[in-house]
């Protein structure tokens, strides 16, 4: 008598007496499962960055002083990069924060060059000097100096009258504020505060003042607003032709304000010009002189002053 093993195995396939067979159907499933969602994925991705890379150029083409540079965009992954060429290291920054202004946009990576955008532009140029200046060309616009053609306007009891030439400084600018100097004075006809004297003469003012200027730069022009004040070198233009009572004498020097706007206008890359208003004011004391008596009185001069003239820029 034989016994049976005391373990055995059994291949279940075996029972119905059918072998295994493999499926191949289920392999590719499962391959298409894995890959289709990833492929979406990445195709999402990068219509996104494409998006966001439009995005980010129509903001530096629409920037008044970017937008004719040669600037490429590229996003990855809401990472910017720029490339191109600026003319200067302002622009480069400008750039920049156009970009990570841009919603979306995760970092900006610069690979910006600071450089003349088209080399072959000099070539192309007309002879006669340009209007608008290049700002990588000429002078590096520190400050300049020239000289202004002055009308003053006296108000109130003061006549009119005077047209001189003051000279005019010129500071590098850019929007916002910025430290000022003036010397706007004038030549202003007077008479006595109480009407009751015959004045005969005009006080000079020859003001040295400093202050604040706010500047609104757009282009070539500079909008400049400001309050200058200081301390002002007076004397008297006596008019000895005619005669009468109570003339005036003397003068003493007095502080002075003046609030003022100039509009800038660069005609070349050297030579700007300018137009400018102010009112300044003024309380000297003028001595006046009679037969019978001797009297100092303190005078308001309040005075408009206009003025043209150009600037050079020296370096």
């Amino acid at each position: 008598m034989v016994k049976p093993p005391l373990h055995s195995s059994v291949d279940p396939s075996r029972l119905n007496g059918v072998a295994p067979r493999s499926h191949p159907g289920v392999a590719v499933w499962v391959l298409l499962a894995t890959v289709v969602p990833v492929a979406a994925g990445a195709a999402q991705t990068d219509a996104a960055d494409a998006v966001l890379a439009v995005r980010v150029k129509t903001a530096i083409v629409n920037d008044a002083d970017l937008g004719g540079l040669p600037i490429d965009v590229r996003a990855v992954a809401g990472v910017v990069t720029l490339e191109g060429v600026v003319r200067t290291a302002e622009q480069a920054d400008r750039v920049v924060a156009l970009a990570a202004g841009v919603p979306g946009v995760a970092r900006v990576e610069s690979g910006l060059d600071i450089g003349d955008p088209d080399p072959l532009a000099e070539q192309r140029r007309p002879r006669l000097p340009a209007l608008a200046p290049r700002p990588t060309e000429g002078p590096l616009r520190l400050i300049a100096a020239g000289g202004t053609m002055q009308l003053t306007r006296a108000s109130g009891a003061l006549r009119d009258r005077l047209r001189s030439i003051r000279p005019v400084f010129r500071f590098r600018s850019s929007t916002g504020l910025s430290p000022a100097v003036s010397f706007r004075g004038g030549e202003v006809a007077l008479e006595s505060a109480g009407g009751t004297q015959t004045a005969l003469a005009a006080v000079r003012l020859r003001p040295v003042m400093a202050g604040m200027n706010y500047s609104l730069v757009s282009g070539r022009v500079t909008f400049v607003a400001g309050v200058v004040a200081g301390y002002s070198f007076n004397s008297l233009s006596v008019e000895t032709a005619r005669a009468g009572p109570g003339r005036a004498i003397a003068v003493a020097n007095s502080f002075a304000v003046q609030p003022k706007l100039d509009v800038w206008f660069d005609v070349t890359r050297r030579i700007g010009l300018t137009l400018g208003a102010g009112y300044l004011v003024s309380r000297p004391k003028v001595t006046f002189a009679s037969d019978a008596s001797v009297s100092t009185e303190r005078i308001r001069i309040n005075t408009a002053v206009l003025s043209a003239g150009l600037a050079y820029w020296i370096f």
